[in-house]
C-alpha cells in the first residue's frame, strides 16, 4: 500500500478533490491556488522526469488561476512547464551549451553563410526549424492588426513548445511504460467523466445542462471568458429537426480537442496492453481503449470519424509492403478494429431522445443524417467551413509572404481578432500557417511535420519491439491526427497540444536512443534485423549532456 501514498499520487488526488469541491460549490474558487500551487511545487522539488510523468497525469485536471476577479483564465500549467523548464535548462546547462553551438555558428558564418545554415540544419534541425518559425512569427507582427494579441500567442506557443524539449531529455525506452501508463489514467478520467456526461443528458434539460457545464464546470478548469464563450456558442450539440443529442466534450472546452487527445491516449495504450504480461492489468487497458473509441466517436466529430480512413490505408500499405507482419498489422489496428465496430452502434445513442425531448421517428436519423453530411457542400457546417478556405485563399493570394500576421486570422473573416479565444481559424491547420504566417511560416511548420513522421518511421523500421511499436502506433494516430486537420486547428488547444508535446518529445527521445543497433522483435514474436546505422543523423542541440 505504500507505494500508492507517494507525491505525485497525494498531488494528483488534491488536485482533482479541489476541483470537484469547487464544480460543487464546497469550496471557493480560490481554493485551486492552493491545489495548483502544490503541483507547481511537485514541479519543483521532483526530478525532470517525475516532473513528466506528472503533467501526462494531470494535464485534464491544469486549472485556470483566478488570480483577480477580472484576470481569471492564467493556466497553472504555464507556470509548470515555466519552472520544469528552467531546472531543465539549468541541470543540464543548456544556456552554456547552446551559446557555444551559436558561436561556431556565427564563426561558419563569416566565411560562408550559406555553409552555416546548412551546418545548423543537418545537425540540429528541429531546433533550426523551431527557430525559423518563431522568427517568422515575430516578423509577421508587422502585418498584424492587433500585436498584442499576435505577441501572446507567440508566448502561448513558446510555454507549450518548451515541453517538448523537456520531454525529449526525460524519455527513454525504460521509462516509456510510465510515461505511457500516466497518460493512460489521464485518459481514464476524461473518459469516465465523458459517459458521466452523456448519463446526464438523458435527466437534465438542454438548459440546466449548459448552465451546469459551462458556468460550473468549465469556469472551473478555464475561467470566466471561457465559460461565457461556452454558454453563448459551443459545439456541444447536434441539432436535428427539433431535437437536440449530445457530441461529448468531457472536460474539455469542445468537441474537436477531445478526441485528438483520446487519439495519443489510445496510442499509448497500444504500447502499454502488448507489452503487459499480466491478465488483469491488460484487461484493464483493453477496456479503456474501448471506452476512449466510443467516447471519441460519440464526440460526433465527423472529420475525425472521416479521417480514420488514413491510418487504415498506411496500415494495410505497410501489411502488403511486407514491412510489417500480419499479426503487427491487428495488433496495431486493434483500436481501428474497435472504430469499426462501435462507429454503427454509436447509432443507438446519437438517435436516442435526450435533454427530455422527442423527435418521433426524425430522431432516428440523426446518426445516419449526420454521416451523410460528411460529403453534403450544402449542410452548414461544410458550406461555412468551404466560405472560411476561400477567404483564407484569397488572403494567402494577398499576403503571401507574412501572411496577416500570427494570432490575426479573423481579421481574415472581418472580425475582431479577440474572436480566436472562441475559435475562430481556417478550419484547416495548414492554411491557417499559411494565412497567419506566410509562405515562410507554412513551409517551417510542414518541415517539422514531415520530421516527426520521420523520426516515427525511423522508430518502427529499426528498433527493438517496446520502441518499434511504439513509432508505429505513433505515425498511425498522428496521421490520424494530421488528416483530421485538415478540416479544423483543434490541436491548438492546449491540453492536445500539451499531450502531443510528450507523445512526439518521446517519440524523438527514442529515436536518438539505442534503437538502431540489432535484431527487433515483431508482436509475433519473429526477429526482424535492423540494419546497422549511426547514431541519428543529427544531434539534438542538449546531446552533449544528456
Amino acid at each position: 500500500m505504500k507505494k500508492y501514498f507517494n507525491e505525485l499520487n497525494t498531488v494528483f488526488t488534491i488536485q482533482l478533490a479541489t476541483i470537484i469541491f469547487v464544480i460543487f460549490d464546497i469550496l471557493p474558487r480560490e481554493t485551486l491556488l492552493f491545489s495548483g500551487g502544490l503541483l507547481a511545487l511537485f514541479a519543483l522539488r521532483g526530478s525532470i522526469e517525475e516532473s513528466v510523468f506528472m503533467i501526462a497525469r494531470c494535464i485534464p485536471l491544469f486549472t485556470a488561476l483566478p488570480l483577480t476577479s477580472g484576470f481569471d483564465s492564467f493556466n497553472v500549467w504555464r507556470v509548470i512547464v515555466l519552472i520544469i523548464f528552467i531546472k531543465w535548462i539549468w541541470q543540464y546547462n543548456v544556456l552554456a551549451k547552446t551559446l557555444n553551438v551559436l558561436s561556431d555558428i556565427f564563426e561558419k558564418a563569416k566565411s560562408n553563410f550559406r555553409a552555416a545554415v546548412a551546418f545548423a540544419y543537418k545537425n540540429w534541425r528541429v531546433e533550426f526549424l523551431c527557430a525559423v518559425l518563431l522568427l517568422v512569427s515575430v516578423l509577421s507582427l508587422a502585418k498584424a492588426d492587433d500585436v498584442l494579441i499576435g505577441v501572446k500567442r507567440i508566448i502561448y506557443f513558446i510555454n507549450l513548445g518548451a515541453l517538448f524539449f523537456i520531454a525529449r531529455s526525460a524519455a527513454n525506452k525504460n521509462n516509456i511504460n510510465k510515461i505511457a501508463f500516466n497518460a493512460l489514467l489521464s485518459g481514464a478520467l476524461i473518459v469516465f467523466i465523458g459517459f458521466v456526461q452523456l448519463a446526464s443528458a438523458y435527466y437534465m434539460s438542454v438548459d440546466n445542462f449548459s448552465d451546469f457545464w459551462a458556468l460550473k464546470v468549465e469556469k472551473t478548469l478555464y475561467g470566466t471568458a471561457w465559460a461565457n464563450i461556452a454558454i453563448a456558442a459551443n459545439t456541444w450539440f447536434a441539432y436535428y429537426n427539433g431535437t437536440i443529442h449530445l457530441r461529448m466534450f468531457s472536460s474539455f472546452p469542445d468537441t474537436h480537442s477531445f478526441p485528438i487527445y483520446l487519439l495519443m491516449v489510445i496510442g499509448f495504450a497500444v504500447i502499454l496492453f502488448f507489452s503487459s504480461k499480466e491478465k488483469i492489468k491488460k484487461a484493464a487497458i483493453f477496456a479503456l481503449m474501448a471506452f476512449a473509441m466510443a467516447s471519441l466517436i460519440l464526440t460526433g466529430t465527423r472529420g475525425i470519424w472521416a479521417s480514420a480512413l488514413f491510418p487504415a490505408l498506411l496500415l494495410g500499405h505497410l501489411f502488403f509492403k511486407k514491412e510489417i507482419s500480419r499479426r503487427a498489422a491487428v495488433s496495431a489496428g486493434l483500436p481501428l478494429i474497435l472504430f469499426l465496430v462501435f462507429l454503427p452502434l454509436s447509432s443507438l445513442v446519437f438517435n436516442s431522445a435526450q435533454f427530455a425531448m422527442t423527435g418521433g421517428s426524425a430522431g432516428d436519423k440523426v446518426f445516419s443524417e449526420r454521416i451523410k453530411s460528411i460529403i453534403d457542400t450544402n449542410e452548414v457546417s461544410n458550406s461555412g467551413r468551404i466560405y472560411i478556405w476561400k477567404e483564407t485563399l484569397a488572403s494567402i493570394a494577398r499576403n503571401p509572404i507574412l501572411g496577416v500576421g500570427i494570432g490575426n486570422f479573423p481579421t481574415i473573416l472581418k472580425q475582431n481578432p479577440t474572436a480566436i479565444k472562441a475559435g475562430a481559424s481556417a478550419h484547416n491547420l495548414y492554411l491557417n500557417f499559411f494565412a497567419e504566417l506566410g509562405i515562410f511560416g507554412f513551409a517551417a511548420a510542414i518541415l517539422i511535420i514531415y520530421e516527426i513522421l520521420k523520426k516515427s518511421r525511423q522508430l518502427f523500421k529499426n528498433s527493438e519491439f517496446a520502441v518499434w511499436f511504439f513509432g508505429l502506433n505513433a505515425l498511425l494516430y498522428l496521421i490520424w491526427i494530421l488528416w483530421y486537420n485538415m478540416t479544423d486547428v483543434a490541436i491548438f488547444d492546449e491540453r492536445a497540444f500539451l499531450l502531443l508535446m510528450i507523445f512526439v518529445g518521446t517519440i524523438f527521445a527514442l529515436e536518438r536512443s539505442d534503437i538502431h543497433r540489432g535484431s527487433t522483435f515483431a508482436p509475433d514474436g519473429n526477429p526482424r534485423q535492423g540494419d546497422e546505422a549511426s547514431d541519428a543523423e543529427h544531434r539534438p542541440l542538449t546531446s552533449f549532456c544528456l
